[in-house]
């Protein structure tokens, strides 16, 4: 869904800049009609101005924090617009607090917060601006601020966790890739020069791993060249969605990795259903935000139908039923809450159960991949002592004169 920028103009009343989020321009051009404006200029894409804007620069502007300071704020029944200054005036960063300034002169413009958070792309979640105009439409601000910040810290405390736990594997991971490249740079090309000398030919041992330490030493700027070359022959034979998609098929294929990586998306998908069906968001509205949640095409595509069926008559259970993405018993646990009227705490329930799960596979598959890479060192390295020793025992033998008869 994109973003479209009109200057519009109610009846006698001053033309201002509206913003627009719609499937299309023709969509966008019809909502704008329906809610009484009359359009003057079409501005362009929003959502394009920032994608052209994308730099090297890291954005120093935390949205997490915003709401973090936030939602206190709004609790003690402090304004919008002053709280928005109390921020501003405690915040470290100049980027930031020019940020928080111009979300500030918005208000004054007259523009509501919904407005100004679909104005900055993507730089807020995308279910961001739903929650929070369902809480300008229902004067429950403070509340939907209050479900953002603990639905944006449980997905910072998942993100950290994964950062976290990496950590150590990925060290392990360094010391082998620089033990194997000393190895094959450094040590087999020494040992190899001493044959050189001696004027003797290297047994065949010796032979592949200085073929070995030769490739990695000259020839190993090949393998990125490859690996880039052969992914941009497949994206233009086959298009970079066609590719996408199959990519993402092989990934969800891989043993554990893939129910991980499932499962990480399910996670963000039923909160993201909870806490917006929680704030009492239109439900077929409601699938199509937390929808844009998935990044993987093959997921996304298995739920691409769920507000048709929403939209035929069907209840929300009905509509997920057969998904083989979704954690078993969330069907029958959300058709209780559909009977009790609580599919909201009952779809908050289900993901905390989820990212739990998803946590500790993450901490076996982290278990396995350690010895997995030691093992991978401990290999590389009896190649090389093996070859090495069969050298030395030649090596021996000429300076011995040769066996004796």
């Amino acid at each position: 869904m994109g973003l479209y920028k009109y200057k519009a103009a109610a009846k006698g009343e001053k033309a201002r800049e509206v913003l627009i989020e719609a499937d299309s321009r023709h969509e966008a051009d019809d909502k704008l009609r329906a809610s009484r404006l009359t359009p003057i200029e079409f501005l362009g894409d929003a959502s394009e101005e920032k994608k052209s804007a994308f730099s090297f620069k890291q954005s120093k502007i935390d949205t997490y924090d915003l709401t973090r300071q936030l939602s206190p704020l709004l609790d003690a029944y402090i304004p919008l617009e002053r709280a928005l200054g109390i921020i501003a005036e405690g915040a470290q960063e100049p980027e930031q607090k020019d940020f928080v300034n111009s979300l500030r002169r918005g208000l004054h413009e007259g523009k509501t917060f919904s407005e100004l958070v679909r104005s900055q792309g993507k730089l807020f979640p995308s279910y961001y601006a739903n929650l929070i105009e369902s809480g300008e439409e229902t004067g429950c601000l403070p509340e939907s601020v209050r479900q953002l910040y603990k639905f944006m810290g449980e997905s910072k405390e998942l993100k950290d966790f994964i950062v976290s736990s990496s950590i150590y594997p990925l060290a392990i991971l360094s010391v082998t890739v620089i033990v194997s490249i000393l190895l094959f740079t450094v040590f087999v090309p020494r040992f190899a020069k001493i044959f050189q000398d001696m004027g003797r030919s290297m047994p065949p041992s010796m032979q592949f791993l200085l073929g070995v330490s030769s490739f990695a030493s000259y020839a190993w700027w090949l393998i990125p060249l490859l690996l880039i070359g052969t992914w941009l022959i497949l994206q233009k034979s086959m298009g970079k969605e066609a590719l996408s998609l199959k990519v993402s098929q092989l990934l969800l294929k891989i043993p554990v990795f893939g129910r991980i990586l499932s499962d990480l998306e399910m996670c963000r998908y039923i909160r993201t259903l909870a806490i917006l069906i929680g704030n009492h968001v239109e439900i077929i509205k409601t699938v199509r935000i937390a929808g844009k949640i998935i990044r993987n095409p093959v997921i996304a595509d298995s739920f691409s139908h769920v507000d048709r069926k929403l939209k035929s008559g069907e209840k929300l259970s009905a509509a997920f039923a057969g998904n083989a993405f979704l954690p078993s018993g969330t069907v029958p646990m959300l058709r209780v809450g559909e009977e009790s009227g609580t599919v909201g705490e009952m779809m908050g329930g289900i993901a905390s159960r989820l990212e739990n799960d998803t946590r500790e596979k993450i901490k076996r598959l982290l278990s396995l991949f350690e010895p997995c890479i030691i093992i991978f060192l401990a290999v590389i390295v009896l190649i090389v002592v093996v070859s090495i020793f069969i050298a030395m025992m030649e090596i021996n033998s000429i300076s011995q004169g040769g066996p004796k008869l």
